[in-house]
């Protein structure tokens, strides 16, 4: 593996040959959490939660930091009690990421235990936290479920895309890269490990208006009220993009 560049839609990207993971894109705006440190998802010394937001329906462990493991990872896990269970790390629906600014999303997750039964995995750019992930008015991500066929969905409130198969299966286990770009907002392309996926799908999110278009980067394992089971393993989030102007108060 060695580390490259390429100049792609107006930004320099170094990327690991091997992975393709985007170690240093240089773009206008760019956001970068590896969660490294001590205290966990609470980022400041008041204990206050920081940049991230994270919420907790009837589980049994707290979302946070794994404890004595390399380059900082997030964990969140789903019990086998039988009630609805939603497990998020979001920023609080403080959407302050513009999808229409040529924005690319990408991710590091493993799915270390699969989603069973009625339970499900999001992750992605999303508006307003809805517990009903269905019924997101605005969201762009990948999604599995206990078969561990990764899935691809979008929706900017007139073109609704639900269900589209990569062709990829998640292993238990295993690490991927999972990457969303935005560069043409009228064809978001899904990428695993490189590799674009969904292909045969075009994914348009060109209805969103300048406020919809703001999103904020999202994570989340649910169930309903059975036993099922889930745990997803976040080792980093990486997003760019142009600058924009655009502030909206809503």
């Amino acid at each position: 593996m060695s580390t490259k560049a390429k100049f792609r839609a107006g930004v320099l990207e170094y990327y690991d040959s091997g992975t393709h993971e985007r170690v240093a894109p240089m773009a206008p705006v760019v956001f970068y959490d590896d969660f490294l440190g001590e205290n966990g998802l609470l980022l400041d010394e008041t204990g206050s939660d920081g940049i991230w937001n994270v919420l907790e329906v009837a589980l049994n462990t707290a979302i946070g930091i794994r404890v004595d493991t390399a380059n900082g990872v997030v964990q969140m896990t789903m019990d086998a009690d039988v009630n609805a269970e939603d497990a998020v790390i979001d920023m609080a629906d403080n959407r302050q990421f513009n999808v229409k600014a040529g924005l690319v999303f990408e991710c590091r997750i493993n799915v270390a235990v699969l989603p069973t039964l009625t339970g499900q995995a999001v992750f992605g750019m999303c508006g307003d936290h809805n517990l009903d992930k269905d019924a997101a008015t605005e969201s762009c991500w990948f999604k599995l479920d206990g078969s561990g066929a990764v899935l691809a969905e979008s929706d900017d409130t007139t073109n609704d895309n639900d269900d589209i198969s990569t062709g990829v299966t998640a292993v238990a286990g295993t690490y991927n890269i999972y990457r969303i770009d935005f560069t043409d907002i009228s064809d978001v392309k899904f990428f695993i490990d490189g590799v674009s996926v969904a292909t045969a799908q075009t994914f348009d999110l060109s209805n969103l208006s300048d406020a919809e278009g703001l999103m904020q980067p999202y994570f989340s394992l649910d169930k309903g009220a059975d036993a099922g089971l889930g745990t997803l393993d976040l080792d980093y989030v990486r997003i760019w993009s142009e600058r924009t102007e655009l502030a909206i108060n809503n």
